[in-house]
């Protein structure tokens, strides 16, 4: 039964929501700011994987376009330890590119989060207004390309980073292949981890046409909760929502749109579905003239480099790496569960706990303001509601189990 005097704590508590947003505020403006003017991510570094993926060709399963990339990617790394993640598909098989930093750790030992991208190509330009041109492969410096540049940027940076957790990187092969992309490569990778793989990889960022000139980041639905939430503060702090300030220094641009909500289907719902936390950041409009994925260069032969800018590739790693840098990323998906059932009569404590929970910087940030000021104002109501309370007799009581 829930007692006057802890019904009172739990008023009180939430009274003070408001002063606790406000530090919450503050505690992002601490984690972020002094962060941003060191970041390191280079885009014109990116744009140049960019050219030299598209250089080699079309890179469909067992090509081999697909087979000089991989090899590529292994020279350019060395600091990673590599496998070849291989399986049966149609009659070419598919193989996923598995990187790992430490490289003497191990997905089945070691604590670890995940980035990636898929590397293949579209087998078909299905959206090209020429029927000719339909059955031609794409070029894929977008849609495939600038995913795998954004996290080889990556690669680059964190052997220097210090972690106290390793990092797996994918690059996932069969995503963009079929009739509709079917995203086969990820299922294959992820449906084969196992136990203690899932159990040690706390979550996973994949990065998908993240490459175009005119750059629109949206709030993607199909994402782990627990990670998009992750990419509106640090994207507010990197000035990267339009009529917000970020940080000192930073320019504000219309990059990151979080009242635009939209479901994208990738790799990363393959991973959610085996529990493992994972998102994807993608570009949801594709051209300077588009209003959604499928009226501008997706899946015509115009996904080609001239389309793809280095300053939105470093503006996408670097957000990537801010939340790195800052733990944001790791932060977001090892925070203990709180327990939702009603304590013990003398389990105060356990009500404070769920009440700071509750009002935690992370919970306040996703519920906003609307939050506050409603939870303000029946705290209010409550509290004079409760001076009017009188004990009744004895022989009236009653609980809510009785009832």
């Amino acid at each position: 039964m829930l007692t006057r005097g802890r019904l009172l704590l739990v008023c009180a508590l939430m009274l003070v929501a408001p002063w606790t947003l406000v530090h919450a505020e503050e505690q992002t403006t601490d984690l972020f700011c002094p962060l941003i003017p060191n970041l390191e991510a280079n885009g014109e570094r990116a744009n140049a994987s960019v050219a030299w993926q598209v250089g080699l060709g079309p890179r469909l399963p067992g090509s081999n376009a697909s087979a000089s990339l991989l090899d590529g990617l292994e020279t350019r790394h060395p600091a990673w330890s590599f496998t070849r993640d291989a399986h049966p598909y149609a009659s070419t098989g598919l193989v996923n590119l598995v990187a790992i930093y430490p490289p003497d750790a191990t997905l089945a030992e070691d604590r670890a989060l995940g980035f990636g991208a898929h590397y293949d190509t579209r087998h078909v330009a299905d959206r090209e207004p020429e029927v000719a041109n339909q059955s031609t492969p794409i070029p894929g410096a977008n849609d495939g390309a600038s995913g795998v540049a954004a996290v080889e940027e990556l690669m680059h940076l964190i052997p220097s980073m210090n972690l106290d957790h390793a990092v797996v990187v994918v690059m996932f092969d069969a995503e963009d292949q079929g009739e509709t992309p079917i995203i086969e490569g990820s299922r294959r990778w992820a449906d084969n981890l196992s136990e203690s793989e899932r159990e040690n990889l706390a979550g996973f960022v994949l990065l998908d046409m993240v490459g175009d000139a005119s750059l629109d980041l949206a709030n993607i639905t199909s994402n782990h909760p627990l990670l998009n939430d992750v990419v509106q503060p640090m994207a507010q702090a990197m000035g990267l929502i339009e009529g917000q300030t970020g940080c000192d220094g930073t320019v504000n641009r219309d990059v990151y749109q979080p009242e635009t909500r939209t479901w994208i289907g990738d790799d990363h719902m393959r991973i959610n579905a085996v529990e493992v936390p994972a998102m994807v950041i993608i570009d949801h409009r594709y051209g300077p003239n588009a209003t959604r994925l499928d009226d501008g260069y997706w899946h015509t032969l115009e996904d080609t480099p001239d389309k793809v800018s280095a300053e939105s590739l470093e503006t996408v790693a670097r957000l990537v790496e801010l939340g790195l840098r800052s733990g944001a990323w790791m932060n977001a998906v090892t925070i203990d569960e709180v327990p939702v059932n009603e304590p013990s009569p003398d389990d105060t404590e356990g009500v404070e706990e769920q009440a700071r929970a509750f009002a935690g910087p992370l919970g306040l940030l996703l519920l906003g303001w609307a939050f506050v000021v409603g939870v303000t104002g029946l705290s209010v109501v409550s509290i004079v509601l409760l001076r009017k309370l009188r004990p009744p007799p004895a022989a009236a009581t009653w609980s809510w189990d009785e009832a």
